[in-house]
């Protein structure tokens, strides 16, 4: 057994609910939130250009006045090409939390994909620094989500001095990286030994460079929320401190 750090970061800063692609109320995963222990929850649908924030984040508001866990409006959205462009939600300003992430249609990196390896590396990251400047987002989730694309780099072919060169810029703008309880399913080529090895040493990097991190799992239902087992054990090989964790509740708006 592996002897892993507590405690452990109190929040849930991805999750879907029934409000978009999740099987459970906002209700019930906030209930999840609350028998795990945590402090705070975020609710982070998928969102583009054509959702009403609105009703959701009316939802999320009057949960929260009810909660002894602090609840976030947050949004999942998806970065749409190497440029760095998102659709954002109208009206994203209303949210606590933004999340950006790659996704399967993300042009010139999981879709259209160049033959050129390095070109495909310089879109990556070039994508990611046009987002981190945007003032709209505050996290990069389910970051180098590449694995299950096609020959997609793995994270010991991530060059190091352009993650550095992205730390630095995330910790300009007070833009945290996710710690992703589900970061090893998209890297299916390499074993979960392996992922871990390469991984904790880019972790590695944003963390003495000081980018701020939040702990996020996914979770579509209530069963999920809170597991933050993963996350925990790679904090403790990449050497990262509760204290780099961000507080999620200071994120919580009026």
């Amino acid at each position: 057994m592996l002897e892993l750090p507590r405690p452990i970061p109190p929040h849930d800063a991805h999750t879907h609910s029934a409000l978009g692609v999740g099987r459970d109320s906002v209700l019930e995963m906030v209930r999840a939130a609350e028998a795990c222990g945590l402090e705070a929850i975020a609710i982070t649908d998928v969102a583009d250009g054509r959702t009403d924030l609105a009703p959701r984040i009316d939802e999320i508001r009057r949960i929260n006045e009810r909660s002894s866990v602090t609840v976030l409006a947050g949004a999942y959205c998806t970065i749409l090409d190497a440029s760095g462009r998102i659709d954002l939600p109208p009206r994203a300003d209303r949210l606590a939390l933004v999340l950006a992430a790659f996704g399967p249609a993300t042009r010139g990196i999981c879709d259209d994909i160049p033959a050129d390896r390095s070109r495909l590396v310089e879109n990556v990251f070039g994508a990611l620094s046009a987002v981190v400047e945007r003032e709209a987002v505050r996290v990069i989730a389910d970051p180098f989500n590449l694995g299950r694309s096609q020959a997609a780099p793995g994270p010991s072919e991530l060059p190091r001095a352009y993650v550095r060169d992205l730390a630095r810029l995330m910790v300009e703008h007070e833009v945290a990286l996710e710690l992703s309880a589900q970061a090893w399913w998209w890297h299916p080529a390499l074993s979960v030994g392996e992922f871990i090895r390469e991984w904790t040493d880019t972790l590695a990097v944003f963390s003495r460079e000081g980018v701020k991190f939040v702990a996020g799992t996914g979770a579509r239902d209530a069963a999920a929320v809170g597991n933050n087992h993963f996350t925990r054990r790679i904090m403790r090989l990449a050497g990262i401190e509760l204290s780099q964790v961000v507080n999620l509740r200071s994120l919580a708006r009026d």
